[in-house]
Parts: C-alpha cells; sequence; structure tokens
C-alpha cells in the first residue's frame, strides 16, 4: 500500500496500523518466550514429546509483518510456495528450512530434478534422493496450486534416519542442527551423483600439496554447485617462504559470529565481505621452521580455482539463546551481496553473489527467509505458515524483534 502525504484516511489508518502493531509486538514477545520455554523444557526432557515446538509465527499466522498491512490472499500464498507439515511431536523444523532453502535456489532446483529422473546410485532405505526428489516435486507441485495442504516432509524425514539406525541422528521426534542435516544430504547427493570420483594427489599438478579434493566428476550435483576446491597455503611477509601447502574441498564457509561482530565495531563502515577477510586474516600460523621458514605469525591464504554457483555461509554462535545486543550486532555485519573474490584468491574480481536465503533459530526451532527475485519480495517459511515479510531491512527487523539467530547464509551467483 502506498500512503500519500496529506492524506487525511490514510494517516488515520497508519496510526491504527502503528498502534495495531504495538499490540502485536507485545503479544509476540509473551508468546516467544512461551514456546521457546515448552519447547527447550520438552527437548531436554528427551522423554516428553507431547508439547509442541510452536511460535508466535505460527499462533499469529493470521497477521503478515510490519511491511505489509494485509493478511495474504489464498493467491498470494500459491505464488510464493507452500509450507512443510511438523505436527506435534515431530520436530521436523530443522529439516523444513533445509528443504524449503534448497527448493527456492533455482539453479539447484532445476538441476537437482532433471537429474534425478536419471539412473542414480540409491543411498538408503528408503533413498535419500529420491524423497528429497519427492518432497521437492510436491512443493513444485502445490506452488502452481491457489489452495493447497502444506506437503509432509515424513519420508525424507525416515530417510536420514535410518542412515543413522544406531544413533539418535536424525531419529524421529529428535531435534538436530539444520547445517548438520544439509551436510548429509549434500554427502548423499555426492554417493548417488558420483561414484569413486575423488581425485588424489598425483591427478593433480599441485603435487606439493597435502590432501586432496573430494570430486571431479561433473554429474555430483552437490560438488558442481556448493563445492569449493580450496588451496591454502603461508606466504611468509619475512622471509618469503612459501609453506603450509593444503588442499581441500568444502561445502561451508564458517564464520565465527563473535568474530565477526566485534570486527564490525572495530571497522564500523566494512562491508561484509571485507569483514570476513579481515577475521581470517586474524588466524595466523607460524611460517613453518621444518621447511627452513622463520617462525614469524602470517596468515594463512585461500585460492579457489573454480567459484561455486552458491557460496553457503555458516554462522557459528557461542549460544543458542544469545542477548538481543548480540544478535542485532552480528545482523548489522550482514550483507544482501557479497563479492567471494575478497576472501579467496584466484577468482575474477567482482565475483559477485545474491543472497537468496537465511536459516535462523530461535531455541528450539528453525525458520527459513527466502529471497523471491520475481516479486522482489523476502518470504519467511516457518513450518505449514508461509508468509510475505517484505525487504531486507522488515527481515532484520524481524530477527531482531524474534531474537532469531542467523545460522546458513546461501547466496547464489549473479549472471
Amino acid at each position: 500500500m502506498i500512503f500519500h502525504p496529506g492524506d487525511e484516511d490514510v494517516e488515520t489508518k497508519t496510526l491504527r496500523q502503528l498502534q495495531a502493531e504495538e499490540d502485536e509486538e507485545e503479544k509476540f514477545q509473551a508468546d516467544l518466550k512461551k514456546a521457546v520455554r515448552q519447547s527447550l523444557d520438552t527437548y531436554q526432557g528427551g522423554r516428553n514429546m507431547t508439547s509442541c515446538l510452536r511460535t508466535p509465527l505460527e499462533v499469529n499466522s493470521h497477521k503478515i509483518s510490519d511491511s505489509t498491512k494485509e493478511s495474504p490472499t489464498s493467491t498470494e500464498v500459491g505464488i510464493f510456495g507452500t509450507g512443510l507439515q511438523n505436527e506435534v511431536g515431530e520436530y521436523n523444523c530443522f529439516l523444513n528450512v533445509i528443504i524449503q532453502s534448497l527448493w527456492n535456489l533455482g539453479v539447484f532446483r532445476a538441476e537437482f530434478l532433471r537429474s534425478s529422473m536419471l539412473d542414480h546410485h540409491h543411498v538408503g532405505d528408503p533413498c535419500v534422493v529420491c524423497s528429497l526428489y519427492e518432497v521437492l516435486t510436491a512443493l513444485s507441485a502445490a506452488s502452481r496450486e491457489i489452495r493447497k495442504e502444506p506437503v509432509t516432509p515424513s519420508t525424507l524425514r525416515i530417510a536420514l534416519s535410518n542412515l543413522y539406525p544406531d544413533s539418535s541422528f536424525f531419529q524421529e521426534a529428535q531435534m538436530n542442527d539444520a547445517s548438520e542435516v544439509l551436510a548429509v544430504i549434500f554427502d548423499c547427493l555426492h554417493r548417488s551423483f558420483a561414484q569413486s570420483s575423488s581425485v588424489s594427489d598425483t591427478d593433480s599438478s599441485e603435487s606439493n600439496y597435502t590432501g586432496s579434493w573430494d570430486c571431479a566428476n561433473r554429474t555430483c550435483i552437490a560438488h558442481t554447485l556448493f563445492g569449493m576446491n580450496i588451496f591454502e597455503q603461508l606466504n611468509c611477509n619475512s622471509c618469503e617462504l612459501e609453506s603450509r601447502h593444503m588442499k581441500y574441498t568444502s561445502f561451508f564457509h564458517n564464520i565465527n559470529a563473535s568474530a565477526l561482530r566485534n570486527m564490525k565495531v572495530t571497522c564500523p563502515e566494512t562491508a561484509f565481505d571485507e569483514l570476513l577477510n579481515l577475521v581470517e586474516m586474524n588466524h595466523q600460523l607460524a611460517c613453518d621452521p621444518e621447511t627452513g621458514g622463520c617462525g614469524k605469525p602470517n596468515h594463512i591464504r585461500h585460492f579457489l580455482n573454480t567459484p561455486p554457483h552458491v557460496f553457503t555461509a555458516v554462522l557459528g554462535w557461542q549460544n543458542t539463546c544469545e542477548s538481543v545486543e548480540d544478535i542485532a550486532a552480528t545482523l548489522a555485519a550482514l550483507n544482501t551481496e557479497i563479492d567471494i573474490s575478497i576472501m579467496y584468491r584466484g577468482l575474477d574480481p567482482k565475483s559477485i553473489y545474491s543472497l537468496a536465503s537465511v536459516v535462523c533459530y530461535y531455541g528450539q526451532h528453525y525458520h527459513c527467509f527466502a529471497y523471491s527475485h520475481e516479486h522482489d519480495r523476502w518470504i519467511m517459511y516457518d513450518d505449514k505458515t508461509v508468509k510475505v515479510i517484505g525487504s531486507w531491512s522488515d527481515v532484520l527487523s524481524m530477527c531482531k524483534k524474534g531474537h532469531l539467530q542467523p545460522q546458513l547464509l546461501l547466496y547464489e551467483k549473479q549472471r
């Protein structure tokens, strides 16, 4: 809705809306504290699975964010996708946010749905890849319908839990970590589409590097889209010796949330990618004396031979319930665009990526925010609730109000 200065009706409505927002915020905080207290008690108790992990974002699902004052119609919900089931005691939220994040990555969705129709090695019983295909296909079909029911992730949850029958990992009625389930899905995709494709040091001209890359098979969706083949070395600023050569494959760029916000305080005008580079430069090792080095500390340099299609950052927090001040300070460091050539050498300058989705949590409940390029809006996926949020500033505002801690940031390469 567009407000025009001087329009008395609009001004009056704005005051009413502001009062409604204040009332909603009070209820939001009260319900949020109650829901998280219940979820933590249930999770830590282990046996009592009767209470449901509900957040006020579900309780108040008939309302929408500060930036959008009207409830979304069924047609609007259809445009932005559909939700996923998380019934009482199921604890699917950690899995649901990963499913929604992957579904909202256009390059992954198109490639995965195409490749999964081809022959692939089945991983698990039932197959994790087949189960993921089933859920994403159902989401795609539901997104084209005006009225729809939330899609169940049960088959994928069962497939993942069957991978670890002797542990509590991903077992039904158990909470787990969203970044861990994403790593397991990547591993299953690799095992399904790329059999025996590791590259040894002898296959590479960089034979003086220890370690190896995980996969060179172009049919492997996980490594083709998300994998980063990284060279690592120390270049001494004192004696100019190169040492500590390593190479490895990683799906994630790990970030210490405390180090990030402290760096933001030190360099308040510095962009997110520059902050990440400065944080990395603080990690120093001694110039290797065993190879003739001087022993003086230097930072490690990282090189990428090929940029990933999707750059995935993982924020590590010290506590599951951080203070509002620390959450706000960390959020202030984030940005919706990132140039990974600032952190990784060997890439073309201006290797720009745009933020596609963010996975956040508070206590033991997860939310996903995904950006719609078509509609230029951020959408929140909270289990079966799909809600239009608005701009990135609206997302940040909701995270601050709800004490939501970002854990996963998925950036897509700009074309």
